[in-house]
């Protein structure tokens, strides 16, 4: 339709109202000031910036630039403003009123004001956010207990030192490193000397090495060092000696005296691997031997890199013999939320010792990865979780989700996710009742990982990342990943009551998780105190030996059956130490 109505055609603005000017100046959440280019005098200052300097307006309009910069940058400070116009976020110290720094990340422009060449700029106060990314760097890298490098951490030194042992064509060394008896420290004498005595071990391995020399706690009560520069094989084994001397003098702590022992393992490169990742299992290996052999002692590795031949040959048939029976043994732990109702529960792979016990989860899934029954393991686990969740169906009419731990070598495998699909059919099981748990190591594989990741997720399946702040994980491959769940590691909430240990990094982390749209899932809660701390931080999941064990099946299974009809279900099946707990809670339900 024509209209005759003559079209207004507006002439373009140049300059913003001055009423608008003022709302994006005084309005501004962060702090803006003008200052005069020449004098460096401070023209002008909206709410924010004299809110966050400490001052008043005309307090404010007295000073310089050189008032606010710390004594001897001043000059620095206003040629880098100068020059810097394009740059953003340059981070500088400036002082408050009251003396104390704050650091605040740089923008200016160049602007005129009052006829007169001036800088406006942006000064965002970033010291809160700065310190949390120290406190995850630091957590990223280091042991929260006893600040030593963690596994992270260490690998980055053995290839530095494999590099340099290459160029300068000299040996190195890693040495593995297991307390004797350290359980019974804990049970005796509890947690809280128990973490006392790993910190007095700390101390006693570094006071005793190089600078060049690097000492790592790998978790629990293991440590291992990576020696710089040796000369001979001999020279390894008597550090290794020095060591164990050193560790075995009494130490009295918490009033309690504590003889330490140690269980060594040494390896040297190349005389017992090209590599230092072959190098590191033959000194695990031999650390082993030295545990079997009664403990307080060292083993060098022998010169043919075989030492730990017999037992992983042993491993290996066992864990053959048990794949062929199809007897594999897991055992379950129950996840709740705040509100006590049940989230789920982690499935935990046991295999029979030879002797009495388990073999240690982390020697079978490592030997179970070199040599290759990684993939029939995480198969058969898979399938009998998708079984037994068929069979407590049938018996309760209830489900739950369950979780089970996946390694970066399952999921690089271009079979594993039409596997998992082939299994859950199978058993007609839903796939959001299915949680696989990675590691933050699996992170770094980003790219071999991911494909296979999407491809479950689009079933229904969840995923979590266990022990998180433990490793090193890119954030941002972590907001890539289709990850709903980060679980927090056993060792920061053993410390979490202590405010000055894990409190902050334990906010922090729930934070983090939150900001990324994550369920947050704390790991080894054991006490009362640990789960009122949990749930006023927001955690929105926890297990532990507050809550529950590990059992089998058929324990399970009764909790199922019971949950609904009174209150006392915890207390008929959660081990004598939680009871006193669960009876001071709420009813526990089910929930999917």
């Amino acid at each position: 339709m024509r209209s005759d109505v003559p079209i207004q055609r507006e002439e373009p603005t140049t300059e913003a109202p001055i009423s608008e000017v003022s709302i994006l100046f005084n309005g501004n959440p962060l702090a803006i000031w003008i200052y005069d280019a020449t004098s460096l005098e401070f023209l002008d200052a909206n709410e924010s910036a004299l809110s966050q300097y400490g001052y008043s307006r005309e307090d404010f309009l007295k000073l310089t630039l050189n008032d606010i910069v710390l004594p001897g940058q001043q000059s620095t400070e206003d040629k880098e403003i100068r020059h810097g116009s394009h740059r953003t976020n340059v981070v500088h110290r400036h002082l408050r009123s009251d003396g104390t720094q704050i650091e605040v990340a740089v923008r200016s422009n160049d602007v005129s004001h009052q006829g007169r060449p001036c800088k406006l700029v942006i000064a965002e106060d970033v010291t809160e956010r700065r310190h949390v990314d120290a406190e995850l760097l630091q957590m990223a890298h280091h042991d929260a207990l006893t600040g030593l490098p963690n596994r992270a951490l260490l690998t980055d030194r053995m290839a530095q030192a494999h590099t340099t042992a290459q160029r300068l064509k000299h040996k190195t060394a890693i040495i593995s490193i297991d307390l004797d008896h350290f359980k019974k420290v804990n049970d005796w004498y509890g947690h809280a000397i128990g973490d006392a005595y790993l910190k007095h071990v700390a101390g006693v391995l570094t006071s005793r090495l190089r600078g060049m020399d690097t000492v790592a706690r790998m978790g629990g009560d293991e440590f291992a060092i990576v020696l710089g520069e040796i000369s001979t094989v001999e020279s390894a084994g008597l550090v290794g000696k020095m060591l164990l001397q050193a560790l075995n003098k009494p130490t009295v702590i918490g009033g309690y005296t504590i003889q330490p022992r140690g269980s060594l393992g040494i390896a040297i490169y190349p005389d017992h691997g090209t590599d230092m990742d072959e190098v590191w299992r033959c000194a695990d290996a031999a650390m082993y031997r030295a545990k079997r052999a009664g403990g307080n002692r060292f083993i060098v590795a022998g010169p043919d890199a075989s030492s730990a031949a017999d037992d992983s040959a042993a491993l290996d048939r066992h864990l053959r013999e048990i794949l062929e029976k199809e007897r594999l043994l897991l055992h379950y732990q129950l996840q709740y939320s705040p509100n006590d109702r049940l989230r789920g529960m982690e499935a935990f792979l046991r295999l029979p010792d030879t002797g009495q016990g388990y073999v240690s989860p982390d020697r079978m899934i490592a030997r179970a990865e070199d040599n290759g029954m990684i993939y029939p393991v995480g198969r058969c686990v898979v399938e009998e979780v998708c079984r037994q969740l068929d069979q407590w169906r049938t018996l309760t009419g209830s489900v739950v989700r369950v979780a089970v731990n996946v390694s970066p070598s399952q999921l690089m495998r271009k079979e594993f996710a039409s596997e998992v699909a082939e299994s859950l059919s199978k058993w007609n099981i839903d796939p959001a009742c299915l949680e696989m748990e990675i590691t933050e190591r699996a992170i770094l594989n980003f790219d071999e990982i991911s494909r296979e990741m999407q491809e479950l997720s689009a079933m229904g399946i969840r995923f979590a990342v266990d022990d998180f702040g433990t490793g090193y994980s890119s954030l941002q491959h972590l907001h890539r990943l289709p990850i709903s769940t980060v679980k927090i590691d056993r060792s920061f909430v053993q410390r979490l009551c202590d405010s000055s240990s894990s409190y902050p990094i334990v906010k922090a982390i729930i934070a983090v998780g939150h900001s990324m749209k994550m369920e947050v899932i704390a790991e080894g809660v054991e006490h009362e105190e640990q789960r009122l701390i949990l749930d006023r931080l927001g955690c929105d999941g926890m297990q532990g030996y507050l809550f529950a064990k590990p059992v089998a099946p058929e324990e399970i299974a009764k909790l199922m059956l019971i949950a609904h009809k009174d209150d006392e279900s915890i207390r008929k099946i959660a081990p004598p130490s939680s009871r006193h707990a669960a009876s001071a809670r709420h009813t526990r339900s089910l929930s999917a």
